[in-house]
Order: C-alpha cells, then sequence, then structure tokens
C-alpha cells in the first residue's frame, strides 16, 4: 500500500478526509491529518456551512415576504385595471371581450399566491436545492440518463469498495 501525502490536502480536505478515515485502521494516518489540520487551522480559521439540517434535509429558497407582497398587490391591482380598459374598449358581440376577464382571474390567483407568501407561516419556494442523492432529478430519470450504472466505485489506495457521493476512502483516506 502507498503512502498518501496529505501534505498536498487544503483545510478543507482534511476536514472532510478526518471525518471519513477509519481511525482504528489506520490511527497513524489520522494522527497525521490530525498534526496537518491543527497546523493549518492557525492560519485560517474554519466555519464549515451547511443547508442542510442534522437529518440532510437541503434548505430551500424563499422570495422574501416584501417582495412577495409588492407582486401580489401589483399583479392584482394590475390585472384588474387592465382587465377593465380591455373590457371597455372591445365589442361585446364578439369573443375578444374574454382575454379581459381571463387576464383579470389569473393575475388575482398570481397575486393571491403571492399575498399568501408573503403573510402565511408556511411559504411556498422559490426554489428548491436539493442534493442529488436525496431527490433524483425526474428528467433525468425519465430520460434514463445516468453517469453509471454502478453506484459504486473503488479506492485506488487501498481497494476498498466506496460510494460515488464520496471525495475520500471512508477506509484509508484517500483522495478521489
Amino acid at each position: 500500500m502507498t503512502e498518501i501525502d496529505y501534505t498536498k490536502y487544503t483545510l478543507e480536505e482534511l476536514l472532510e478526509c478526518k471525518e471519513s478515515i477509519d481511525g482504528e485502521v489506520y490511527p497513524e494516518r489520522l494522527a497525521q491529518i490530525n498534526i496537518l489540520i491543527k497546523e493549518r487551522a492557525k492560519d485560517k480559521p474554519v466555519h464549515r456551512v451547511s443547508i442542510a439540517d442534522e437529518d440532510g434535509n437541503i434548505a430551500s429558497i424563499k422570495t422574501g415576504r416584501a417582495p412577495s407582497f409588492g407582486l401580489g398587490v401589483g399583479e392584482i391591482a394590475g390585472s384588474i385595471l387592465f382587465g377593465l380598459i380591455w373590457l371597455n374598449q372591445t365589442d361585446n358581440g364578439s369573443n375578444v371581450h374574454l382575454i379581459g376577464y381571463f387576464v383579470i382571474l389569473s393575475g388575482c390567483i398570481s397575486g393571491a399566491y403571492h399575498l399568501y407568501n408573503a403573510f402565511s407561516k408556511n411559504r411556498f419556494s422559490a426554489q428548491d436545492i436539493v442534493a442529488p442523492d436525496k431527490e433524483k432529478d425526474p428528467f433525468e430519470s425519465a430520460l434514463n440518463r445516468s453517469s453509471n450504472d454502478s453506484d459504486n466505485k473503488f479506492c485506488g489506495d487501498c481497494g476498498y469498495e466506496v460510494e460515488k457521493k464520496y471525495k475520500f476512502c471512508p477506509k484509508c483516506g484517500s483522495k478521489f
């Protein structure tokens, strides 16, 4: 087995490696990683930030309450104003005036959505940030696209079978 040069690892990589290495099998490697972390931590404080909770659930991005309020009021007022102007300008004998009713209805529905987000305790999210291992992309699944059939890879240093999501071997700490 080859010796791993942990001195080339960044502080972030050392911290990740420390979390994944099997310290009982490789105590000398873990000790070397700990020493390098202490040396590098003197130069730079480390603050790990995550948008996931302790169960690994990823956070979602929600539109702010003030922008939601502005959008809600603007859409309702704008659609009613445009719809009424449209209705006054069209001939009641044709079906073109139905566009005015559609604009009013769709604007009120969209405005109600934004007002709900402005005042509700549980708002809708604008985007969900989801890790690939938490929720697969349904579009990619529908097209049957995947990077590989196997969900695992093997460590080039010790041969340990490792899931693809890992950057370091959990057994020996080798970087992939």
